[in-house]
C-alpha cells in the first residue's frame, strides 16, 4: 500500500505533466442537464464543440469526455 509521502509526490507530478487537449463532439451528442460544465467548449453553428480538457494525453483527454457525456445522459 502506498503512503501519504508517495500519493503527494505521483499527485504532484501529474499536475505538472498536465497540457491541454482538444476533443471534437458533434452538438447532438452533448446532452446538458443544468449542472457544472467542467471544460471550455467552443462552438461555432453548424461544427462540431471543441472541448479543452487538462489530461496527461489526448487518450485521457477523450475518455474524460466520454465520461462526462455519459454522465449527462444517465
Amino acid at each position: 500500500m502506498k503512503d501519504i509521502n508517495m500519493l503527494a509526490a505521483e499527485a504532484i507530478d501529474r499536475a505538472k505533466n498536465l497540457q491541454e487537449f482538444l476533443v471534437f463532439r458533434n452538438i447532438e451528442d452533448i446532452v446538458f442537464d443544468g449542472g457544472t460544465i467542467p471544460y471550455t467548449l467552443n462552438h461555432i453553428m453548424g461544427g462540431p464543440v471543441e472541448i479543452r480538457v487538462p489530461a496527461i494525453s489526448q487518450a485521457e483527454a477523450e475518455a474524460r469526455v466520454n465520461a462526462w457525456l455519459q454522465g449527462q445522459r444517465a
